[in-house]
């Protein structure tokens, strides 16, 4: 094993060299605007910025081996899931042993850590929520409202997941949604694969939905200074659109599972029935009690993190004190938390957070945004979009160009720094009159959709993922591709018609 991931390091060396040679950003306006802001983000570096010479061999040697490593990592991750943190902290490692990166800015600006303290409390209180009941009385529920038939059970499953990614974002409703149908294999005692990849291709679309549903979104909203109403107009009936064509193609290529399912569902009416009764024969006022306090919690926590920007907002004219909403959002699980200790002693909170908290997946999130930033940081993002900007200056090429460049780095890089490199020269681009300003939008809608292609391409897939793990449920990049790849690229297509159909008509 060793071996081969040497030589596999080697190959990755030796192709990034020749790439990141080859690629060389001229002194045209669109290329010293991107070297301009390549030197704003090493500014804080003790490289003098005289110095710095984006195409020189020094720096060609650091983002070869900047690059060679994180697609070690992805490639790794490939061949074996279960290495990925291991060869993502060999990564990180090398970065920092070698200097290619400050450790200060690995630290401080590479990391999102109001997602990662967001994840942390949220993963809490599903753990808390899941013991008061509240997942299982879901499951039960819409295994009663299905009636038994397979694709009323995935359609309700999507659109639930759909609608909760687009109010309260991808990451709060994938870790919801996941354990809502690990509640379902509790309880039918089936193949629930194929259902988690489908809640988290339905999550990931309905984050386009709204801006408060993807990062993504929320960046190109502030970066472009767009108006929500705009927003919505081009974003939200793509999204509908696209989980009726997900929910189609799932229908469709996936009939095997759904008779499988349907089968299951049939042969099992009984024992569901007597599950069904028993759980309520022995439902007593304590049960009763905890359920009711779960499903409050639950429905406050929606409405405040719903409601986060009004109450910062509010909050910061009562305090006099300016308060960023992100960071608000951040301690919003961890206040939840809290009032669960009416119904849980305080002393076993320690253990909620041990059981429920996916480590290894923030962890691996920890270093994914390491990496991310070397990339941007020692220029390889830089010239990957000067490469863009040079391929075309037609408006209507640069649609389809910019998609497909989102989406290609977007499945296998964070895409949410794919996105931060490229909004800038899509202001840039749209400022000189070369683009309109539906850039933002092909921009919006590569970086979210192709997410869906690869089980680590959004924050949604590896946090379902590893879920999933801790239970002993195994997806493999085969499991994935086979239901993702159609039904993402179908997505893909629809929203490049989508974009097309916006310019023709000027909307």
């Amino acid at each position: 094993m060793i071996k081969k991931m040497l030589l596999l390091f080697l190959v990755l060396l030796t192709i990034s060299i020749l790439i990141m040679n080859y690629i060389r950003i001229g002194n045209d306006i669109v290329g010293l605007k991107i070297v301009e802001m390549w030197l704003n983000e090493r500014r804080n570096s003790s490289t003098s910025l005289n110095a710095l010479d984006i195409n020189s061999i020094q720096l060609v040697l650091e983002q070869s081996l900047s690059l060679t490593l994180f697609l070690f990592v992805i490639t790794a991750t490939i061949i074996k899931m279960e290495l990925r943190v291991a060869v993502a902290i060999l990564a990180i490692s090398i970065i920092i042993f070698l200097g290619i990166v400050p450790p200060y800015n690995l630290v401080f600006k590479s990391i999102e850590w109001n997602l990662i303290l967001f994840l942390i409390g949220s993963m809490t209180l599903a753990g808390l929520l899941r013991e008061f009941g509240v997942f299982k009385q879901l499951a039960i529920s819409i295994v009663k409202i299905s009636k038994n038939n397979a694709y009323i059970l995935i359609a309700m499953l999507s659109i639930l997941a759909f609608i909760m990614s687009a109010v309260l974002g991808e990451v709060t409703s994938i870790i919801y949604i996941t354990t809502l149908i690990i509640e379902l294999y509790s309880i039918l005692k089936i193949d629930i694969t194929p259902l988690l990849i489908i809640a988290v291709l339905a999550t990931n679309t309905g984050s386009v939905a709204l801006p408060i549903g993807n990062p993504i979104g929320v960046y190109i909203l502030f970066s472009t200074n767009m108006s929500m109403s705009t927003f919505i107009k081009y974003s939200l009936p793509l999204a509908l659109i696209n989980i009726v064509t997900l929910l189609l193609v799932i229908f469709i290529t996936c009939r095997k599972y759904m008779y499988m399912l349907k089968n299951i569902l049939k042969e099992r009416r009984m024992y569901l029935q007597a599950y069904i009764t028993q759980y309520y024969t022995s439902f007593n006022d304590t049960k009763k009690s905890y359920l009711n306090f779960g499903f409050l919690v639950i429905i406050i926590f929606t409405v405040a993190v719903v409601l986060n920007d009004r109450i910062v907002q509010l909050i910061s004219y009562i305090t006099q004190q300016s308060i960023d909403p992100h960071s608000f959002l951040a301690f919003i699980p961890y206040i939840f938390i809290a009032l669960c200790f009416a119904k849980i002693h305080p002393e076993e909170i320690s253990k909620y957070i041990e059981r429920a908290v996916e480590w290894p997946s923030l962890l691996f999130f920890i270093c994914l945004f390491m990496l991310s930033y070397s990339l941007q940081y020692t220029g390889v993002i830089a010239k990957l979009v000067y490469v863009l900007t040079t391929l075309t200056t037609s408006a209507a090429l640069l649609l389809p160009l910019v998609l497909l460049s989102a989406a290609v780095l977007g499945a296998v890089l964070d895409n949410l720094s794919v996105i931060v490199a490229f909004t800038p020269i899509a202001i840039l681009l749209n400022n000189l009159g070369l683009a309109s300003s539906l850039i933002y939008f092909a921009l919006l809608y590569g970086g979210v959709f192709s997410g869906n292609y690869t089980p680590i391409g959004s924050t949604a897939n590896i946090i379902a993922i590893s879920i999933a793990e801790k239970r002993n449920i195994k997806i493999s990049w085969r499991e994935w591709l086979k239901i993702a790849f159609l039904s993402t690229t179908i997505q893909l297509l629809v929203a490049l018609s989508w974009l097309y159909l916006c310019l023709y008509y000027r909307w």
